[in-house]
């Protein structure tokens, strides 16, 4: 019973904290109300999923760098959406984009972005050259190369046919408890399927400009090994 009512607790106090934080970008950014509400309640997007639409990617270069102004990975669709979506049956659609929450990365048809947790989540993402670098996993069930979004990426990386003009972006927060941070395209460095997860490393293509960038210095700074880390922990910072 202490424990439920601790985790009840811990929700509501999140949803407080969510709620608070949208309330004070909403205007900003153009949100209604049903829009708002939907990010905060965490409620799941009825319009046409991520596929069958493409991103706005002329939204990259008002916020690389920078923190999004929503929370979570619904924010970040929130924010990239087409102001125009159209649902399954023609009609024209005001709900946000569906997309599978729970997997790494969310797939548009002209864009595939990839989520990245800096410190803690299921795998260690491990940054290399200062930040230039960074791992990325597929996760899942055993991923192969013959796993779908596994085969989108590396047509992707060899330049094949329509996968040649799709943008990989990458989209990374410090910890689960705070908005990700827009890093914009990458390029594909290399991959590694015998790790567990399946791993791909991607280059930061932005580099230089996030770099000069608040949000982007805190999240690397959030990565560096403090003195007092254990060895094992330093050695994340490759």
């Amino acid at each position: 019973m202490v424990k439920s009512a601790r985790s009840q607790g811990s929700a509501q106090g999140r949803r407080r904290l969510l709620a608070s934080a949208a309330k004070r970008k909403s205007a900003k950014n153009g949100l209604t109300r049903k829009e708002l509400a939907s990010l905060v309640l965490q409620r799941p997007a009825t319009g046409p999923s991520t596929k069958s639409v493409s991103a706005d990617l002329a939204k990259l270069k008002r916020y690389l760098g920078h923190a999004c102004p929503h929370f979570g990975k619904k924010g970040v669709i929130q924010l990239f959406a087409p102001k125009k979506l159209t649902s399954k049956t023609g009609d024209a659609s005001s709900a946000p984009p569906r997309f599978n929450k729970y997997a790494g990365w969310a797939e548009w048809r002209n864009a595939i972005f990839l989520w990245v947790n800096a410190v803690g989540g299921n795998f260690t993402n491990t940054f290399k050259q200062k930040g230039q670098q960074l791992s990325w996993y597929v996760g899942g069930q055993n991923p192969t190369t013959e796993s779908p979004i596994v085969k989108r990426l590396l047509r992707k990386a060899h330049g094949e046919g329509s996968e040649k003009d799709t943008k990989v972006l990458l989209f990374i927060r410090p910890r689960e408890t705070e908005p990700y941070i827009v890093c914009g395209p990458c390029t594909y460095a290399g991959h590694n399927a015998k790790k567990k997860g399946f791993e791909f490393t991607w280059q930061l293509q932005e580099f230089g400009a996030l770099q000069k960038c608040s949000d982007f210095k805190r999240l690397i700074d959030a990565t560096k090994p403090a003195s007092s880390r254990t060895s094992s922990s330093a050695a994340k910072w490759a």
